[in-house]
């Protein structure tokens, strides 16, 4: 029993210190079956991937396929949620490149509306900021095919519930994040009540950290969230775009 893919790692291509090459390397080793690289959105201010920039991470990731033949690589971006609308900064042009989404809240993201953006980057916890946020998230699901919802609830408080409902209607895994998971223990007890799938995913920025799932373990055993409710442990998930986009 093993976990067998990792969706969100990052790269110098935004945030990350490794290239492709070295995330896929360290997934092999690892023995990973899978693995995504997902660079921060578009809009992100500070860290986004540019968009001339995915041709030629597609041409990498086509390479490392053929050196790498043990381990599916595929092409992702942790793209952002825009606001109350659920708008996301991934285009239609851009899904030519992509072959799944991963997507979640970030500050500083260009784009944004601005009563959303604000009163998450002040740290606003009023009712009216977390009603706003969980209509975003919410929307951002059921208008979007996002295959991963990135660690939700951070910076972006929410009703767990309800961001967790939409996610099992539509068939969206929710994350729990290698790097940081802010939910409490009694908000993952109600996701998981609500009866949606979750991916553990390691958030690298570095290569060394590609396929490190210990947080999100600790968090399940101590949860006492069913493996079974993991589709990336024993088993690979089957993303909601259909892996579709570039081959």
């Amino acid at each position: 029993m093993a976990f067998l893919g990792d969706y969100h790692t990052h790269t110098v291509y935004s945030h990350g210190k490794g290239s492709i090459e070295d995330n896929v390397l360290v997934a092999a080793r690892k023995g990973l079956k899978e693995i995504a690289i997902s660079d921060h959105g578009f809009g992100h201010m500070a860290f986004g991937v540019r968009r001339c920039e995915l041709p030629r991470m597609r041409e990498q990731l086509n390479v490392l396929k053929q050196k790498y033949p043990q381990v599916k690589t595929y092409l992702s971006v942790e793209s952002n949620i825009l606001g109350r609308k659920g708008r996301i900064d991934v285009r239609e042009s851009d899904k030519q490149w992509l072959d799944m989404v991963v997507c979640g809240y970030h500050k500083l993201v260009w784009g944004s509306e601005t009563a959303y953006f604000w009163s998450n980057n002040l740290g606003l916890a009023k009712a009216a900021t977390i009603a706003r946020n969980t209509e975003a998230y919410v929307k951002a699901i059921e208008n979007n095919a996002i295959d991963i919802l990135s660690h939700p609830g951070n910076g972006c408080k929410c009703d767990v519930r309800e961001v967790a409902r939409a996610c099992r209607h539509f068939g969206t895994y929710f994350e729990l994040n290698g790097k940081r998971i802010y939910l409490t223990d009694a908000q993952l007890a109600e996701a998981a009540e609500e009866g949606c799938e979750f991916v553990c995913d390691s958030d690298a920025h570095s290569p060394g950290r590609v396929g490190d799932f210990s947080l999100p373990l600790e968090r399940i055993r101590r949860v006492g969230i069913p493996m079974s409710a993991i589709a990336n442990y024993d088993r690979l998930p089957d993303f909601r775009s259909g892996r579709g986009g570039a081959k």
